[in-house]
């Protein structure tokens, strides 16, 4: 801590504000694929004053339906471990877990969290849907580290959920490390590819906990003229006002300035 100026807060007021738990306004569990350090550490990155978060992690030994499965079978042992943590909401990470059974899924997970831990949860594909909804989207062009194969299961999720379609892309990854390795910029050029594609989207989704999007996310809604969204701002968002927070977090472009949903 730096040295204390003429004037400025005494010690025992610097002291009283360390001694502050973190998180008193909100603590945030959230579970997430082992490789997905990214994912987390651009949550803090833009973390409002007073929230803290708790992580868990499961392991996803690759990103295809079985992977994916196995991934599922571990939400429950994390949320036991966030819940020692006095967490006030749990995050389910990990989109394609829950959009790859279909909708309905997302709901079912929540309310075994719930049961289990006695904390409200939320899933990463909900606050993608939310996030939408929120900017007023009815046709997305998305974009996704996933394969052909994830892709269609995203594509007719969202189409259950009543969203239309025009253009979908996947950088056809399956191990969930080499999503980590992907600069943001690499979101970048495939959200532009996406809007050329799909001029008249309107909106952009960016799927995937791990692919990093926050130091660009404002940079390509203001090259695209459309509202983005991704994975990591949508579920952060929703969380945050989930809890009552309304912070405006200029980093999650459009959505971050949506007081309430």
């Amino acid at each position: 801590m730096a040295g204390i100026r003429p004037g400025g807060p005494s010690v025992r007021h610097q002291k009283e504000v360390l001694s502050m738990m973190l998180g008193w306004r909100a603590r945030i569990g959230q579970i997430r694929p082992a490789t997905a350090i990214e994912g987390a550490e651009e949550w803090r990155s833009v973390a409002p004053t007073g929230v803290a978060f708790a992580d868990a992690r499961t392991i996803v030994p690759r990103v295809d339906a079985e992977g994916l499965k196995e991934m599922m079978s571990q939400v429950l042992e994390a949320s036991r471990q966030l819940a020692t943590a006095k967490v006030d909401l749990i995050v389910q990470c990990g989109a394609p877990g829950t959009f790859i059974p279909g909708p309905g899924t997302d709901e079912k997970v929540t309310a075994e969290i719930a049961a289990e831990t006695g904390i409200p949860a939320i899933t990463m594909m909900q606050a993608q849907v939310d996030a939408l909804r929120a900017v007023g989207a009815r046709s997305v062009a998305v974009g996704s580290i996933y394969t052909d194969e994830v892709n269609e299961a995203l594509r007719v999720y969202l189409t259950a959920v009543g969203f239309e379609v025009p253009v979908i892309e996947g950088l056809q990854i399956t191990d969930p490390y080499e999503a980590s390795v992907h600069d943001a910029d690499s979101a970048y050029r495939l959200g532009r590819r996406l809007h050329r594609a799909a001029p008249d989207a309107d909106a952009l989704l960016i799927s995937c906990g791990t692919f990093r999007t926050f130091e660009v996310l404002p940079y390509l809604e203001l090259d695209t003229g459309v509202p983005v969204v991704t994975s990591n701002q949508a579920s952060l968002w929703r969380a945050l006002r989930h809890l009552g927070l309304r912070d405006e977090i200029p980093a999650l472009g459009r959505l971050g300035a949506i007081a309430e949903y």
